[in-house]
């Protein structure tokens, strides 16, 4: 979609560990995406990553702690990281060599930037 995006984006896959990003609007549509593979489907993980992102808000609110800000899920291979850009969300995925702490310090390090881009 965009260059600029793209190049966001890709800054997160030169964290060790790190496989793929994608912008994701609240709707599920896929914004921008750097793969992890080429058999990777973006538009799929972004559907189902909006209905995740949902369902945690609602536990947020039920809870009444706000919206969710960062949001990671570790696998046994690895972990997907998401973090909130307002009208969509980035998903950084990781295998488990991967530091959240660093993906979580960069989402918040380029969240303004990404935000002014979309």
């Amino acid at each position: 979609m965009s260059a600029p995006i793209k190049r966001i984006l890709s800054e997160f896959t030169k964290l060790e560990g790190v496989k793929g990003a994608i912008v994701v609007g609240k709707d599920g549509m896929v914004i921008d995406a750097v793969a992890p593979s080429k058999d990777f489907d973006p538009e799929d993980l972004g559907a189902s990553m909006t209905q995740a992102v949902r369902s945690l808000e609602k536990i947020g609110q039920a809870f009444d702690l706000g919206s969710p800000r960062i949001l990671s899920q570790e696998y046994d291979n690895g972990m997907i990281v998401v973090g909130d850009l307002g009208e969509s969300f980035i998903l950084v995925i990781a295998d488990k060599m991967a530091m959240v702490g660093m993906i979580r310090n960069e989402i918040k390090k380029l969240r303004d930037k990404l935000k002014a881009l979309i």
